[in-house]
Formats: structure tokens, sequence, C-alpha cells
């Protein structure tokens, strides 16, 4: 059954604590969500055609995304996903961030990358008109079982260098795992992105360089490096943010009954 996405009220009061410690991750989502609103920010979920129009809307600003979470293209559906929505004051669209779930028992990154099954619904189509990627890190090989691609960032210009990138991924990558019990988070960005230093705010814990060469429409040829982290590396990063934030443990039980579970 399609889990509800109400755009009304505080992000934690939506967000059920399914798998891991409740004290940590309910403790991370009202943080998180607190520190958005303090650098302008609120937090929703949204659809995936909200990402797409966010996406063509700000093209002066944001490269096409990839098929993935595209229902037509990607055949992604509303189970297989969620989308975040940051919104200023004034109700517009300021900060996205997306997570798609996959299922590969018997399989690996690597072979759903390679045969562009992992980016559309009909991959032979795809491979047929020239799209492709080449996944040069044995990593991609042990990448297996419950994974999920977390992407589909973006920050106005205007909201950049506010810290969101060290919130909103962490955010996806945290109700991800407590939704899906992932035995592997991954994402990708561009060589470019990597330079300026964004890798090191979204939190990583493993990072190849520059491993990945994606010819995919509509976006084009670019090349990737790949992160990604397993559950205990996941959970090691929150914890790390919480205690530099100084958020108490103390009242955390009474903190961690305002996240349904």
């Amino acid at each position: 059954m399609r889990e509800p996405l109400p755009s009304s009220g505080r992000l934690p009061a939506h967000l059920k604590v399914k798998h891991g410690p409740v004290d940590l991750l309910g403790r991370f989502f009202l943080w998180a969500d607190t520190a958005a609103r303090d650098r302008g920010v609120t937090l929703s979920f949204g659809t995936l055609q909200e990402l797409i129009d966010a996406n063509r809307s700000n093209s002066d600003s944001w490269r096409p995304l990839v098929p993935i979470f595209d229902e037509k293209l990607g055949g992604v559906t509303p189970e297989t996903a969620f989308v975040l929505i940051g919104r200023n004051k004034l109700g517009e669209i300021v900060a996205t961030q997306a997570a798609r779930f996959y299922d590969w028992p018997s399989t690996c990154l690597k072979e759903e990358a390679s045969s562009m099954r992992m980016f559309y619904a009909d991959p032979e189509a795809a491979l047929a008109r020239g799209d492709r990627c080449e996944v040069a890190t044995p990593v991609a090989e042990t990448i297996t079982g419950r994974v999920v691609y977390s992407g589909g960032v973006w920050f106005r210009p205007d909201f950049r260098g506010r810290d969101l990138a060290t919130i909103l991924p962490r955010i996806s990558r945290a109700y991800a795992f407590t939704r899906w019990n992932s035995n592997f988070t991954i994402g990708v960005m561009a060589d470019a992105v990597v330079a300026g230093g964004v890798a090191e705010r979204v939190g990583y814990a493993n990072l190849v360089h520059s491993c990945i060469e994606l010819v995919a429409s509509p976006l084009g040829q670019i090349r990737l490096a790949l992160g990604w982290m397993q559950p205990d590396e996941l959970l090691a990063d929150l914890a790390a943010i919480m205690d530099r934030a100084n958020v108490p443990v103390a009242g955390a039980g009474r903190i961690a009954e305002n996240v349904p579970h």
C-alpha cells in the first residue's frame, strides 16, 4: 500500500521509524527539521512529478534529472521512492532531495548500471539509442541487496551557502534506511561538485572519484564519483552530527515519541 505523503505540519510528525535506533533517528529528524527552518527552509514530502516540474523550471541552475526519478522513463513508483521538498516563506521551492529503493538480491550495482536497468524501464531501447553507463570500480560489484539511491539534489542559488547539503542528504539517507532497511545507500556526484567540497558536507563514508561515465537521455554525457555507505556507517555519521550539534541525549525518549514508529 502506498504511504501517504502529507505536506502540512512538521516533517518529523510524518516520519515512521520502522528500522534502526528510534532514539537516535528521532532526535536526528527533529534536529534536521529545525536546522532547515533556521536556514529559511520548510521541509515536506512532495511527489515525483513535483520534482520533475521543479527541475524543468530551474534549468538555468539545475541539469536535467537522471531517468531514475521519472515514472515514465525510469519505471519508478511512489512505493519505491520519496521526494523531499524545501520551500521558502513565500512557498517557493528552493531545495529538493529524493531517494529510490532497489531490491537486488542476486545482482549488483555494476550489473544494474551497465545494463541500464537501474535507469530505464526500457533499458534495451536506451542501449539501442546509444545511452550507456561504464562503472570502473570493483566496489560496484559488492553493492547488492536492498540498495537506496539518494539523489535529485538541488538548492536554488540564493539558498546555497547555508549548509543545507549537510542536512537534506542525511534526512534522505536516514529515512530511506528506516523505511526500507537498506543494506547500502549510494549517491553520485559530478566531478566538479566533488571538487567544490560538497562531497565532504554530504557525508558519504566512502567515495571513489571519477569512476562512472554515464550517457543518459536527457542528461547527456557526464563523469561521476560514487559515494556509498552501509547502515553502521550511516548511523555513526548521524551520531557524530548529533554530537557536533550538541543535541542532548537526555529526554531523547520523549523526543522519539514524537516520531511515529
